[in-house]
């Protein structure tokens, strides 16, 4: 079996972090159907499922920096018999999880497993339409852009060792 690694994020500095209206419990949708997302992944808020979740999906053309959330969803291992890395948790089809709004200054740390593309600081990031991951613009900033990496820092070590991207919202 492939030794898949999946994205990890750090809400930093996100408006959620202290702003509860900044925060939204969502069900990510894929064609249609509860799908599986990683963490540091970007959606949009569609209908709502029950008084207080919503189903998220991939952005759409069109979609703007008010309308974009982060998945940042806990890692709560079950299996404690063995040792977990970060790098092996994916948000399960069907299972409520938490997104965090971009609509805010500050901003949020992810790692390279979040990026379509190669980040590199001072690289402006958006989104591409149909898809969750975050784009690494190349070139000048447009309509889908909604922040630049500022910084790469790496903690831990071993397997527990992560290289975050900071991305400041614009």
């Amino acid at each position: 079996m492939a030794n898949i690694k999946h994205a990890v994020v750090r809400t930093d500095n996100l408006g959620g972090t202290k702003n509860g209206e900044q925060l939204a419990s969502v069900i990510f949708y894929s064609s249609d159907a509860p799908a599986a997302i990683d963490n540091g992944n970007i959606v949009v808020l569609g209908e709502k499922l029950g008084r207080e979740t919503y189903k998220a999906t991939a952005p759409a053309a069109g979609a703007v920096k008010e309308d974009l959330y982060v998945i940042a969803e806990e890692e709560l291992f079950y299996d404690q018999t063995v040792a977990h890395y970060l790098t092996e948790w994916v948000n399960e089809a069907g299972k409520t999880i938490r997104a965090y709004s971009l609509d805010s200054k500050g901003g949020f740390s992810v790692t390279a497993e979040a990026f379509e593309g190669t980040p590199e600081i001072g690289k402006t990031v958006g989104y591409t339409a149909g898809s969750t991951k975050i784009t690494v613009q190349t070139g000048t900033a447009d309509d889908t852009t909604f922040g630049t990496i500022l910084e790469k820092e790496t903690v831990g070590f071993g397997e527990g060792k992560y290289t975050y991207f900071y991305i400041g919202l614009k």
